[in-house]
């Protein structure tokens, strides 16, 4: 050992010292190393941090005394490092000092007491030893699954000065404990900073169904990140009953959709009645998830009142809003063709005939028809094309358009097999593709429409 490094080991500077100890474990020797542990108790942590992860090289008794006093150390670095140079060492009789870091308050010393303990073949004998495992390895719901005991250590953690994954999982993990104890910690994780803390928090509370809740989520209802609000509406939904219905209701006025779409949601669970107006504005959100949504809970709370607007809807701009309110119409009266409320919806479906969306003037002139038919004849009108191929034909169409000669040929043979005259004018453009064979096959198809074309045209003359 240089007369120079020793000296160092004395120096009022931190870094100094730090140096003499990452040259003296380079040396390796046993004067070295002894050296090295007159600072293992200095005043500077980067110092003591230093001499625990130069001790991982040395394999003698003095080293292991050491290393276990550290694991007591008031700087979690200083203690993780501890516990890595055990892991290096490799003595089984470390395996009785490190049970009890399984419970540290930093989830790095946790982590790696327990990688270190495996390392040495432990494997845990008792549901709590499992629950502390799981726990340490940041396995939360896992130990969860203990129940009441995993409170404690799950509560103790939140206070951590942790990352916000870690508190957010926390807050996950309190939910599946199922006791309205986690209610206090949970209400702490409403206040953090992170907004996927407080949702997570809004969820499990949700899995709680305490009603002592509900005026918090309501103000959850207020929270600066939509996603904390769309999950308090959701969880309002759950179990909110009729004290939740006014601030749902004032919830589907939200500026961004994800909230109103959730408000939409927890009034058809809920079931409330005085929802229905609320809801039935959703039916013109310009979010077409919040619109379907809209369909789906009026479904749900079957008030004739909203029958006009859902007709009107059957002209919407998407299939699946189109979908959805097929099927709240049916859930709300099967004959809903036949009734004055549809009646009402035909000025909106007769302007909607100006629209520039070829499905919105498609669907608006079948809606309108069928309505026509039920009063002419006493009886359903005429049923459009069925709703499960809509998505079909959309696909097709666009296959009309496609770069691939084949691709577009067959399409255009597709359309002309479904034999319906409501796919004539979907076919038309197509009839003056640059290709022969594909112009041929439109042709053929509108043929077997019933649309009455002419011979099909040469190449590069119009048809």
């Amino acid at each position: 050992m240089q007369w120079w490094t020793a000296q160092q080991l004395k120096s009022k500077h931190p870094d100094a010292r730090q140096e003499a100890v990452t040259k003296l474990a380079g040396e390796g020797s046993a004067q070295a190393y002894r050296a090295i542990i007159t600072l293992a108790g200095d005043r500077e942590a980067v110092v003591r941090l230093t001499v625990m992860r130069a001790l991982g090289g040395w394999r003698e008794p003095t080293a292991l005394k050491v290393l276990f006093k550290a694991l007591q150390d008031p700087v979690d670095t200083v203690r993780e490092a501890a516990v890595m140079s055990l892991r290096k060492i490799g003595d089984i009789t470390t395996i009785q000092h490190l049970l009890p870091l399984l419970q540290d308050s930093h989830p790095g010393v946790r982590w790696h007491a327990v990688k270190t303990l495996e390392r040495f073949g432990w494997q845990p004998r008792t549901d709590h030893e499992r629950m502390l495992r799981d726990f340490a390895l940041g396995d939360f719901v896992g130990a969860a699954q203990a129940g009441l005991p995993a409170l404690e250590v799950l509560t103790k953690s939140l206070n951590e000065n942790t990352s916000f994954t870690h508190r957010r999982k926390v807050a996950e993990a309190l939910g599946e404990l199922g006791t309205d104890k986690v209610i206090g910690p949970l209400l702490i994780s409403l206040k953090d900073p992170e907004p996927s803390v407080r949702v997570a928090a809004i969820e499990s509370l949700a899995q709680v169904r305490d009603s002592r809740t509900i005026e918090t989520l309501k103000m959850c209802l207020e929270d600066l990140d939509p996603n904390v609000r769309a999950a308090a509406a959701s969880a309002l939904g759950a179990f909110g009953g009729g004290a939740a219905v006014s601030s749902l209701i004032q919830a589907v006025k939200d500026v961004h959709w994800s909230v109103r779409k959730a408000s939409v949601v927890a009034l058809g669970n809920l079931k409330s009645a005085s929802g229905v107006s609320a809801v039935i504005p959703m039916l013109k959100d310009p979010d077409h998830d919040v619109r379907e949504a809209a369909c789906a809970t009026l479904a749900k709370l079957r008030d004739r009142s909203a029958i006009t607007a859902l007709v009107v809807a059957l002209s919407d701009s998407q299939s699946p809003v189109r979908h959805a309110a097929a099927r709240a119409l049916r859930d709300i009266d099967a004959e809903w063709d036949r009734t004055s409320e549809a009646q009402r919806a035909i000025p909106e479906l007769q302007a909607a005939f100006r629209d520039r969306e070829y499905w919105v003037r498609h669907a608006a002139r079948d809606t309108l028809q069928r309505i026509e038919n039920a009063a002419a004849n006493g009886a359903p009108g005429f049923e459009p094309l069925d709703e499960k191929l809509n998505a079909a034909v959309d696909v097709l169409v666009l296959a009309l358009k496609h770069s691939e000669r084949d691709l577009r040929q067959a399409a255009a043979e597709a359309l002309g097999r479904l034999g319906d005259p409501q796919v004539a004018n979907l076919l038309m453009p197509a009839i003056h593709d640059h290709d022969q064979w594909v112009r041929e096959s439109v042709t053929n198809a509108l043929k077997r429409v019933g649309s009455g074309v002419g011979a099909v045209a040469p190449m590069g003359q119009a048809a």
